[in-house]
């Protein structure tokens, strides 16, 4: 395997989803996982939303018409119509009405019950009783004019007869009340959903982005780690991606940045936690050995947090780790890795048999972060001239000492994930990744 090194920044892989020229930085950008994430939740939370309303059953509406008689002045037919309406929304003719009609029903729940409607200084007021249940609608619609009857009635015969209000107060308009039914209409309820299950993460995402702004383009890239982007492809695991395709577009980016030096070391490091990273490496190694023929050394350098170790199911077994504290021979540490142990988003790679070398990070990790920096390049010399070395190393800046790792790669590749990437932490990985690497380096950007 031979790669290359060119440090202008403008170069770009032709590969899988090649990096445009012109990509300009947008403020306010939702990265392409949180744009989707907005669409479902709007799109979920609409349909619950008609679901609910379908489960919400129609409100029935009894009204009564009523007009204001007495009184000459229309001030005062304006005062009176102001104290009907108040009396009509009032616990004490609730109370009434349900005394007189003898009702199973709280005060409360017939006070909710009850409501008026009239324009400004109009005589003219629609007295509605609303209820799930029309029975209980129309029971309480029956006695709301004889009890405002009999509340006037019984105040007037207090007054003296000169002091009283001439002729009847009030009368009812129709002969037999309106009979309604109201819903909430579907296209609301899809369209309120919609907006509220949109808008919530849409805000959350907006306000995270802010307060800690991550990778979302070529550019953030180029601006934050100031090295040059390789590559720009899908994640390998995932329904429909082909990780294979996807490890050439790589290989074919590293190859065009050498100037046709073999590489026996080449070091993966990131600015976040591995996942990703790990499953680039293993990809990586399973393709190299296929596809150039020759044997590889699979080294999981990442000791704080071991995640290709896990990756492949080898975090009981004994490492790097007992490697560097001189406890184990490094050619006695190597396993076989086979195809039993890819995770199921690489199912699909091929691994050659006994071509591939699986290093973990080890067991006894605690106490021999430190001592990488002085071990480390003696673990490498025992691999040398037999293997092409990949090493899935740690986050940038980070506990685990890089200076003595990125000092002997022959090639080191950043990996950023778009839209979950930090773009402080990449910042600093890059200022770490040109102050100690001595090889060509460069970024690969990993779509989310």
């Amino acid at each position: 395997m031979t790669t290359p090194m060119r440090t202008s920044t403008d170069l770009v892989s032709q590969g899988p989803d090649a990096v445009g020229g012109e990509e300009r930085r947008q403020t306010l950008r939702l990265s392409r996982v949180q744009a989707i994430i907005v669409a479902v939740s709007a799109l979920v939370t609409a349909a619950l939303a008609i679901v609910l309303i379908q489960s919400i059953p129609p409100v029935y509406q009894t009204s009564r018409s009523v007009i204001v008689l007495s009184g000459a002045n229309p001030n005062d037919n304006d005062v009176l119509s102001r104290a009907l309406e108040a009396i009509i929304t009032s616990k004490g003719l609730a109370a009434e009405i349900k005394r007189r009609g003898n009702l199973d029903m709280s005060i409360d729940e017939i006070a909710g019950m009850i409501s008026a409607s009239r324009q400004p200084e109009s005589p003219y007021m629609d007295v509605i009783s609303s209820s799930p249940s029309q029975e209980k609608s129309e029971l309480v619609s029956a006695q709301i004019i004889p009890a405002l009857r009999d509340v006037f009635d019984a105040n007037q015969r207090e007054i003296p007869v000169e002091q009283r209000i001439a002729g009847p107060i009030f009368q009812e308009v129709f002969a037999k009340p309106l009979q309604q039914t109201s819903t909430i209409p579907l296209w609301f309820g899809a369209v309120f959903g919609a907006l509220l299950g949109g808008l919530v993460p849409y805000l959350f995402f907006i306000y995270r982005n802010l307060r800690k702004p991550v990778v979302n383009s070529a550019q953030d890239v180029t601006e934050a780690i100031d090295l040059p982007i390789l590559v720009k492809l899908p994640a390998l695991s995932g329904r429909g991606r082909n990780p294979q395709d996807a490890v050439a577009g790589v290989i074919a980016a590293v190859e065009r940045l050498s100037l046709n030096e073999p590489i026996h070391r080449l070091v993966l490091v990131g600015a976040d936690d591995g996942g990703d990273r790990a499953q680039l490496a293993l990809a990586l190694a399973c393709v190299i050995a296929r596809s150039f023929g020759q044997p590889v050394a699979l080294v999981d350098a990442d000791l704080e947090s071991g995640v290709l170790t896990d990756l492949v199911r080898a975090e009981d077994v004994a490492g790097l780790a007992e490697c560097l504290s001189g406890q184990l021979d490094p050619n006695a540490a190597l396993l076989n890795l086979t195809e039993d142990q890819l995770p199921s988003g690489l199912a699909d790679l091929e691994v050659p048999n006994g071509m591939v070398r699986f290093l973990g990070a080890g067991v006894d990790r605690s106490r021999n972060i430190l001592r990488m920096r002085s071990s480390f390049n003696r673990v490498l010399d025992g691999m040398a001239g037999r293997y092409v070395v990949i090493i899935n190393g740690p986050k940038v800046p980070g506990p685990v000492p890089t200076s003595q790792l990125l000092s002997l790669a022959d090639a080191t590749l950043m990996v950023v994930a778009e839209g979950q990437t930090s773009l402080t932490d990449a910042r600093s990985a890059g200022d770490t990744l040109r102050s100690f690497s001595n090889g060509p380096a460069g970024v690969v950007v990993l779509r989310r």
